[in-house]
């Protein structure tokens, strides 16, 4: 492209036509006139974490995606990781039984309102596409 263009002073080169997962383009690593030199560096930890795809992207959507540093994202979702869920109160029940804060052989006659119950531990947690994620 360079050759093609050396009779130009600052030829701009873009990428008309490029697939990518939203990923990449949020973390500022590919654009239309922008490819990051460490993006198959960046690619290469994704594959060699021990999460899959799905939980890094939910992570770092609920994080507002951009991080300068690939190795702090992934040491982070490790210290916030707490699962898949169907929703905010299968999340809630299953968690508050497992830490010992809820009973799991509650008598019949004892009824939780799991909704409201999620509603108020969702302040300390996040999720995405069904991940969940301690603040």
């Amino acid at each position: 492209m360079r050759e093609l263009h050396q009779d130009e002073d600052e030829p701009e080169f873009m990428f008309q036509d490029y697939k990518c997962n939203q990923f990449f383009i949020k973390q500022k690593l590919i654009s239309e006139c922008h490819l990051s030199a460490n993006i198959y560096e960046i690619a290469e930890q994704i594959n060699n974490s021990d999460y899959d795809f799905e939980v890094i992207e939910a992570y770092a959507e609920c994080m507002s995606y951009y991080h300068e540093d690939i190795s702090d994202l992934l040491d982070n979702l490790s210290d916030s990781y707490y699962g898949e869920y169907s929703s905010d109160e299968d999340f809630a029940q299953t968690t508050l039984e497992q830490d010992g804060s809820i009973l799991e052989n509650l008598p019949s006659y004892i009824y939780i309102d799991w909704e409201a119950t999620a509603r108020h531990l969702m302040y300390d947690y996040m999720s995405s596409n069904g991940y969940y994620f301690r603040n």
